[in-house]
């Protein structure tokens, strides 16, 4: 292995001179010639080093007074732009609103007011998207209620937040992300941007719970506290906010002598408006108004009779957005957003906020066409955009009316905002005035230049894939201090090495160059396992997003380290006697992760155990009546049930279910629907019944041929799954796999289901627990999966992102010792290791995350690498054929080529294919795409493309 990693290590560093940037060899003496050389050496510096090398860049810098780019790199190719995406909603909302615009919020009253002070109504607190809201203003509207003499309310608190949509999260944004300030949720009526300040103090004994206290609304949010007082002045604390509900979790320790102010953090909250509403009401009754039920906060709209009472009003426009801008505010990004929506086309959502941006950046700004927001603050990685699309937006925005407001929200290198320690004691400082962006992988900076000549430059910077943030924030610093010296600059280096020249150039290059996909980044490699030889590479060492070509390395680790042959097993215990068929105990399941368990033959995959075979065998023990209870043990795995960046809206969906190592039917209930007579509700059957699981069922027939609207959601943190929409009249029977909170849970009620029709009655007192087995546990049965090359080559040619995750953390719990994504992905890691000598990032085990960022060639490493091993057979045959079988056969339709094998990624916005193609002379192919970015051509026809030509070039 090692002689073979020193071998592939020269195929490595082929590939690092394959990405230096080729500078012309003779001089070039013009001042921009000399910034552009510069500029590209400043970029060229980051392959010397493997903590950077795998950064995608993009820049451009234009001269404001002589019209014309001085220096580009990329700047066609689209990025993740983070938080400079801000820029987009700032220059429509400077544009089509006022300096001095406010945003109200009111409370109206309905009912009468006695002479007693009695309001024998209701009082409603409407929002109009008032990003700003502070528990201060509403106090002040709760002491201007009192000032009317209202002593007692005999009605509710009302909020009415009807003035936005009801989505409280943006498109894609991540489920970990949620507790944590930066991704509050939004609605028209918010205050304190949806937060909470949770504070631990330490109890008055070593061994005591701590106290915790919430500000505002405590009454909001219950507590979960778990944590100890120990003996010292640190505090270890884990503070968390519970997925889908108001729910605030603590654990670790505080010490006794801990500072007297407490430990605090700030958390978000679920459900805004009434949130709001609960912090007014406390202020209501601070002021010695009362309710007659201490007021029960509804959700409504403003009546036609209501009376407004009070109001409070924003700061002015201009103030708002020069927070949003400055400190990078998201909440106030996404409410302005909406806010534009609301104001310019009555529709209060993102979508209609981003139809009212898009439309004032290409038709009035004169943007071109080539990006796609999904969101106002950038925090979703489906925004794309590129390094010229700001340009033309800053160019723009300068040329425009509202220049100087525009420019005055920017941070000042040195100075303010996000840049303020940035770039101090440099020609920067003062001069520069841009928007900042950052999160994983991501890093940007776009704004103005004041130049050392008087000139005033216009520049973008947008960086994806990146390793270790100094790299991108070091080379912004070193643009934007190059173009704030311009023109007296270093002098450049003279001369860089030659491109390298490959075998398939001629062939693949024009397909990467197609002007239709000029917007996609794209890594690309295609090794010669017998020649040992690179014959085709583009950006081969470009971190990037990898889709389900991560399948590929959970693959290769569970085949070293389980081996073919191995198998997963459940097993079956009980406790206590057996007495005349009654069992006096507890049946229990425990579960090791085994992705083949189904709930009977009907769901059943690759001969998989299954809950009816198993109730059977207690029925053929003797068994006839159970009155313990149904014991789930899932601790194999930890509790977390989502890997890092899965996203909060995928979670119903079949592709990101909730991973625990007792799960049965991929985590998923299947809901059959057909349509009924037009106008009545369509009918729902639930495969198999559980009664656990709630359906709630307002989808109406609709008339032939019209549109189908349907959908089914699981309501998040919940097992009610709601069903709406039209289904068309005449609609074939169709069917929808849902994800299910708790599947561990979901399997003991389908047990107890089946353990009644194998003719084992439950008794009514007996209940369905998550539970760890007990010690003195008898073991009745072991069942086994198939054999593990059976399962990867089912997950890899269906791509199944279940069974990926019950691989990657049964291998952490095997290998490692524990059941957690991580201790699965170190298992890769250490595989890696032993391939390649670069870092990547891998944060799940099936690709859905987009944490996950690997190059083009470390996935060809691994390929060509596994060609060594003993189990190269398993894992090349566990490979979809192309256009024949699997993923494969609807990815690359038109194209059938056994010869042809790999993982295809079909999402649109991480496309790629990764695999082998034998030729005909017996060489294989080790081959990998990766893309990301934005094409307005589907980027699918790049791979299809892509594919076709591999296929040629072996007939």
């Amino acid at each position: 292995m090692n002689r073979w990693k020193a071998k592939w290590g020269a195929v490595m560093l082929t590939f690092m001179l394959m990405i230096s940037l080729v500078l012309p060899v003779q001089a070039q003496t013009t001042e921009e010639e000399k910034l552009s050389q510069l500029l590209q050496a400043y970029v060229q510096q980051l392959s010397a080093n493997p903590n950077s090398e795998g950064m995608s860049v993009g820049y451009e810098v234009y001269s404001l007074d002589d019209d014309k780019t001085l220096a580009s790199y990329h700047s066609d190719k689209t990025f993740v732009p983070a938080s400079v995406f801000k820029l987009l909603v700032t220059a429509a909302a400077v544009s089509k609103w006022p300096k001095e615009m406010t945003i109200p919020t009111k409370v109206f009253t309905t009912g009468n007011l006695s002479n007693s002070g009695v309001l024998n109504g209701d009082i409603i607190l409407k929002g109009f998207g008032d990003p700003t809201l502070t528990v201060e203003k509403l106090d002040t509207l709760a002491k201007n209620l009192a000032a009317l003499g209202i002593h007692k309310v005999n009605g509710n608190v009302i909020v009415d937040e009807s003035y936005f949509d009801n989505q409280r999260l943006g498109e894609d944004w991540m489920w970990d992300d949620e507790p944590y300030s930066y991704s509050t949720q939004t609605s028209a009526l918010s205050v304190r941007e949806n937060t909470v300040n949770v504070t631990v103090h330490p109890g008055k004994e070593i061994g005591e719970s701590p106290t915790v206290t919430i500000d505002p609304a405590p009454d909001y949010l219950t507590v979960v506290n778990k944590a100890k007082t120990v003996a010292g002045s640190n505090a270890s604390l884990t503070i968390d906010r519970t997925l889908g509900k108001n729910e605030i979790a603590v654990s670790g320790t505080i010490g006794k002598n801990y500072s007297a102010n407490g430990y605090t953090l700030t958390r978000t909250i679920h459900d805004p408006a009434p949130f709001t509403g609960t912090v007014f009401r406390d202020f209501l009754i601070e002021q010695g108004i009362t309710f007659k039920n201490k007021s029960t906060i509804e959700k409504g709209s403003v009546a036609d009779d209501a009376r407004l009472v009070a109001a409070v009003e924003s700061p002015k426009l201009d103030d708002i957005l020069t927070e949003m801008v400055k400190e990078s505010d998201n909440f106030y990004a996404e409410m302005l957003t909406k806010l534009l929506g609301a104001k310019e086309s009555v529709v209060g959502s993102t979508a209609a906020g981003i139809e009212v941006i898009h439309h004032f950046l290409v038709n009035n700004l004169g943007l071109e066409d080539g990006f796609i927001q999904k969101d106002g603050s950038g925090l979703t990685r489906l925004d794309h955009i590129s390094p010229h699309a700001y340009i033309q937006l800053l160019n723009s925005m300068y040329d425009g009316p509202e220049r100087d407001r525009f420019i005055s929200f920017l941070p000042i290198a040195g100075k303010d905002g996000t840049l303020k320690n940035r770039m101090k004691g440099t020609a920067a400082e003062g001069n520069v005035m841009a928007k900042t962006g950052s999160m994983s992988g991501v890093n940007s900076l776009a704004g103005y230049v004041s130049a050392k000549n008087g000139q005033t430059l216009a520049f973008s910077i947008l960086l994806n894939g990146i390793y270790k943030s100094s790299f991108a924030t070091n080379l912004q610093n070193q643009i934007a201090i190059a173009v704030a010296q311009y023109p007296e600059l270093p002098n450049p280096p003279a001369s860089t090495p030659e491109s390298p020249s490959f075998p398939l150039a001629k062939v693949f290059d024009p397909l990467l160059d197609d002007p239709a996909f000029k917007g996609i980044i794209k890594g690309a490699v295609i090794y010669s396992t017998k020649k040992q030889e690179v014959l085709y590479a583009r950006s081969p060492q470009s971190l990037l997003t990898p889709g389900a070509s991560v399948k590929l390395l959970t693959t290769a680790s569970a085949l070293d380290n389980l081996g073919q042959n191995y198998r997963f097993k459940t097993e079956l215990y009980t406790t206590g006697t057996i007495r005349n068929g009654i069992l006096n105990g507890d049946i229990i399941v425990k579960g090791y992760g085994d992705p083949t368990l189904a709930t009977d033959s009907n769901r059943q995959e690759l001969g998989g155990p299954t809950m009816e075979g198993i109730a059977q065998d207690l029925k053929n023990a003797g068994i006839h009546l159970l009155k313990g209870n149904i014991i789930m043990d899932s601790q194999f795995f930890t509790e977390d049930v989502y890997a890092p960046g899965w996203t909060w809206d995928h979670e119903s969906e079949q592709f990101q279910p909730q991973i625990t190592a007792l799960s049965v039917n991929h985590g998923t209930v299947r809901l059959q629907y057909e349509p009924e007579k037009t106008g009545k509700n369509i009918n729902v059957t639930m495969e198999p019944r559980v009664d656990e699981i709630k359906i709630v069922n307002t989808a109406i027939t609709g008339e032939a041929k019209s549109k189908n609207t349907l959908a089914i959601k699981r309501v998040r943190g919940d097992n009610t799954i709601e069903i709406s929409g039209t289904l068309p009249a005449g609609t074939e029977k169709g069917f929808k796999d849902v994800s299910i909170d708790a599947p561990h849970l979901y399997t003991g009620y389908v047990f107890k289901n089946m353990l009644k029709e194998a003719g084992v009655n439950v008794s009514p007192h007996s209940q369905v627990v998550s539970a760890a087995k007990p010690a003195d546990a008898n073991l009745v049965n072991s069942y086994e999966s198939p054999p593990l090359a059976e399962i990867v080559t089912y997950m890899n040619h269906h791509n199944d992102n279940f069974t990926a995750e019950m691989i990657i953390r049964s291998l952490g719990a095997l290998i490692n010792g524990k059941g957690t994504f991580d201790d699965g992905i170190d298992t890769v890691y250490t595989m890696m290791n032993r391939v390649i000598s670069t870092p990547f990032d891998m944060m799940d085990g099936s690709g859905l995350t987009k944490y996950t960022q690997i190059s083009a060639a470390q996935v060809a490493s691994l390929l060509t690498a596994e060609t060594q091993k003993p189990t190269f057979p398993m894992f090349y045959d566990s490979l979809a054929n192309a256009g024949e079988d699997g993923s494969l056969k609807t990815g690359l339709d038109n194209i059938s080529s056994p010869q042809l094998t790999g993982i295809l990624e079909n999402r649109e916005d991480m496309p790629g294919l990764s695999g082998y193609i034998k030729t005909k002379d017996g060489d294989l192919l080790a081959f990998s795409l990766l893309l990301n970015g934005y094409s307005q051509t589907e980027s699918k026809q790049l791979v299809k493309n892509f594919a076709q030509k591999l296929v040629d070039i072996t007939q």
